[in-house]
């Protein structure tokens, strides 16, 4: 039949026909109602859905990003769907929100999509919980944050990394002074700042942090960050990262390694 050679080249139509139970064709309808919500972007579900020009749903951050990276590049806002120009206003979309959620919650949208927007939503709202104690003066909970943002579990963003790492670092927490240090002498999220990135990593490295102390000791290693080689200095804090004599441990497993290359390094000197 017609439907049939229909349903065969696009095995995701809807199937309106007689012989389509009630079961099966509410399933289709809904599982197409889904699709129209997926960000062309991510193409995921959203979570903060906002509805662009072009009258597509979008992730908010992510049409966001997709317009400012168009400015950067002197580029009028396109449409990441049709690739027509468009304006940048976005309507926020509560509504597509309230729907995928009941959606996913009764099971009507099933598979990776809801999958993977079930994990955001849990994801959204332990960063909510987060930012809750970072604002209320939760050093920890300011450098945690920081950490969320720059590895992107929810959004990659530096510059409020560095802005967190900061508030931190303000507050003497080590493991903030030591990142926000690295941000400092690397030009992450902002501008490169060595003199104070120094004067905060070597404060950090004091307090026991395993990063400020990788930091210092590759620096010092290298030359680099405005510091002759000292080989000396580079041994003192490298063989600390490496013999784990850090109070505050939170060093990845490639800084480690790399660290205890170097340390060998000059041991052979």
């Amino acid at each position: 039949s017609d439907a049939a050679q229909k349903r065969a080249r696009d095995p995701d139509a809807v199937d309106l026909t007689d012989d389509a139970s009630p079961e099966k064709k509410q399933k289709k309808a809904l599982t197409a109602i889904a699709k129209e919500f997926v960000c062309p972007i991510t193409q995921e579900l959203p979570i903060s859905p906002v509805t662009a020009e072009d009258g597509k749903i979008y992730e908010e951050k992510d049409i966001l990003h997709w317009f400012a990276a168009k400015l950067e590049n002197d580029e009028s806002p396109t449409s990441p769907s049709t690739g027509a120009v468009i304006g940048p206003k976005l309507l926020p979309a509560p509504q597509v929100r309230n729907t995928i959620e009941a959606l996913v919650k009764s099971g009507a949208i099933e598979g990776d999509l809801a999958t993977a927007w079930t994990k955001k939503l849990k994801l959204e709202k332990e960063m909510e919980k987060l930012r809750a104690q970072a604002e209320g003066g939760d050093t920890g909970a300011m450098y945690r944050l920081g950490i969320w943002y720059q590895e992107g579990n929810l959004t990659k963003d530096d510059e409020l990394a560095r802005s967190w790492f900061g508030r931190s670092a303000m507050a003497r927490n080590p493991r903030g002074m030591a990142s926000f240090s690295e941000c400092l002498l690397l030009g992450i999220g902002g501008p490169q700042n060595d003199s104070l990135g120094l004067v905060i990593v070597t404060e950090a490295a004091g307090l026991g942090s395993d990063l400020a102390m990788y930091t210092l000791g590759e620096a010092l290693f290298k030359g680099d960050c405005g510091l002759p080689k000292d080989h000396a200095r580079a041994r003192f804090w490298l063989k600390k990262v490496v013999e784990g004599k850090c109070k505050h441990k939170h060093l990845n497993p490639l800084g480690k390694s790399e660290a205890a290359a170097w340390l060998r390094e000059l041991e052979d000197e």
